[in-house]
């Protein structure tokens, strides 16, 4: 979240925020009509559901909030959050879109905005890849505008951009069709509905074969190793080989084979084959940096780090931890999903050593990233028990 939506975000715990404490904007009230009439709603309807949740928000106060002249406090947004079933969080992310609003390219033309999102894309710019992809708004942009939008750890929004494509699936091109359940099933693996996950990545991996889109099923496929790997290794070695295979001579785009492939090491070490991941994992690190796909270098680095740590040579894993560290941290938007894995393998690894210092350190690191992160993975179900289970104790010993 930059500086300012981040003290924005802060203000909405008073009364009014007109102009004095942060701006109104259109973009949030565009959001909040688009939800309103989602569910069919009045401005009548939601101030009388509002009431009804002991939070009065009038009718032309609404109207206010939806024509961008006010911005809502906390508690009108949080009862606003409750009758649209979605979070404060998500209003928050709406707000952070903002920031990219002088990142839209000048040109109209509809090739040429999607030229210059997929080269922002490629490069680990989401933020600004959603400026351009925004500005073409078409079935083809939408899906890469939701893309940049999961690229920027904004789940529940891109859910919602996917799901309102899917309404229209009657009318979109069977590859559109076929995208936006890819990503769809990327969005629910995230979150850590991992069956929904699955049943869509196995929908996509039929259309991809019916379709005959080799790059599709190659991406459907890591998709799949991607929830096996959580449970089952074989499984996902077989699943991320078989993409691999795919992707063999073909043109996909560079990021597809190298992201795959650092998946395929990755659990290649993991499965005790040490050696023949990390030459798969260092030759994809290589290629990343080379090619300046800033978040498949970061990965690949991350993922060696892993396997240095699974030998119990921590000074190789440090150095690579340190090396994922500096590309995930870097400008213009961090991956902090990369750095709260680092920071979660330093401070496990240190609670093992029993070295209090640097468990300290990496703990203080971990509870700065964990409210950054909507994504879920093994790592940050891992901590929140820890959290939770030590709050109980204190708890009690208060008691």
């Amino acid at each position: 979240m930059s500086r300012e939506n981040s003290r924005r975000a802060v203000g909405f715990g008073a009364a009014q925020i007109d102009g004095s404490d942060g701006k109104p904007s259109t973009r949030l009230g565009q959001h909040l009509r688009r939800l309103r009439e989602g569910y069919g709603y009045t401005l009548r309807k939601v101030e009388e559901k509002a009431s009804s949740l002991g939070e009065p928000i009038d009718n032309s106060q609404l109207s206010r909030f939806e024509k961008g002249k006010a911005l809502p406090s906390f508690d009108k947004l949080r009862a606003l959050a409750r009758i649209f079933n979605v979070s404060v969080q998500n209003f928050s992310d709406v707000l952070d879109l903002e920031d990219f609003e002088d990142a839209k390219p000048e040109t109209d033309d509809f090739d040429e905005l999607l030229g210059i999102g997929s080269e922002r894309f490629g490069k680990g710019e989401p933020g600004r890849a959603f400026a351009a992809f925004e500005k073409a708004h078409c079935a083809e942009a939408r899906w890469r505008m939701a893309a940049a939008l999961k690229a920027l750890g904004k789940l529940s929004m891109c859910e919602q951009e996917l799901r309102e494509i899917l309404k229209l699936r009657k009318e979109i091109a069977p590859r559109v069709q076929l995208r936006t359940l890819l990503h769809l099933s990327f969005v629910y693996r995230e979150m850590g509905d991992l069956y929904l996950a699955q049943v869509l990545s196995r929908e996509a991996l039929d259309l991809a074969l019916e379709q005959g889109d080799v790059a599709a099923q190659a991406a459907a496929l890591n998709a799949l190793g991607n929830i096996e790997e959580t449970t089952d290794l074989a499984r996902a070695l077989e699943s991320y080989q078989r993409a691999a295979d795919l992707l063999l001579g073909t043109d996909a785009p560079p990021e597809l084979p190298l992201m795959v492939n650092t998946n395929l090491g990755g659990c290649l070490v993991r499965a005790h084959r040490f050696a023949e991941g990390m030459a798969i994992l260092q030759r994809s690190h290589l290629a990343a940096r080379e090619r300046g796909l800033r978040r498949i270098a970061a990965l690949s680095a991350t993922r060696m780090a892993e396997g240095h740590l699974q030998r119990g040579d921590h000074q190789h894993a440090a150095r690579a931890f340190q090396e994922s560290d500096a590309l995930a941290a870097a400008p213009p938007e961090p991956y902090n999903d990369i750095l709260f894995l680092n920071s979660y393998h330093r401070w496990d690894a240190a609670r093992l050593d029993g070295n209090g210092t640097r468990e300290k350190i990496a703990f203080g690191r971990l509870r700065h990233l964990r409210p950054l992160l909507e994504r879920r993975f093994p790592e940050v179900d891992a901590f929140d028990r820890w959290v939770a289970r030590h709050r109980r104790v204190d708890d009690e010993h208060q008691t």
